[in-house]
């Protein structure tokens, strides 16, 4: 099995769009109002009967943006209108509470990371990067809902001596 895509709701898909789409460099696949079609059919996402029960209410309705790294990671944004968005309280974001907390995502330089997240004005869990076990370095970071996502590097591998 392979990992496809993370689902984030978000509060204003504007500002989400700047973090992943400006910020960390994912293009948008697509952007479309939900439902999207009268029935099945190619290039419909969701129908008003499918959307309606997959979200649990009667005229369902959100704003979806799917965006795409170039490694292939897929993310998916979701501002819903109905049922209206509701924040999640940001301490139930963190430990300690069940769920999805951290979204991990596998970078290159990440002294460079640190330094771009920081200064586009996130909040980071710790005020530097991290080691960790000798196999990576990493750091924790907020968007503007509160999800918590780490960023990684893995160690260079050293050459074989044979």
């Amino acid at each position: 099995m392979r990992f496809h895509h993370m689902a984030i709701f978000v509060t204003d898909i504007q500002k989400a769009m700047a973090l992943w789409r400006d910020l960390l460099g994912f293009r948008v696949i697509t952007d479309r109002m939900l439902p999207d079609g009268p029935a099945p059919g190619p290039g419909v996402y969701m129908y008003p009967a499918l959307l309606d029960d997959i979200f649990k209410v009667e005229d369902a309705r959100s704003n979806m943006v799917l965006l795409i790294s170039d490694e292939g990671a897929i993310i998916e944004l979701q501002q819903c209108e109905n049922p209206p968005i509701q924040a999640t309280p940001r301490e139930n974001l963190r430990y300690g509470h069940s769920g999805f907390h951290e979204l991990g995502l596998l970078v290159t330089d990440i002294d460079e990371w640190f330094r771009k997240i920081r200064a586009a004005g996130y909040e980071t869990q710790t005020e530097y990067v991290w080691p960790c076990a000798g196999i990576g370095r990493s750091f924790l970071f907020y968007d503007h809902d509160g999800n918590m996502i780490q960023l990684w590097e893995h160690n260079p591998v050293p050459a074989s001596s044979h």
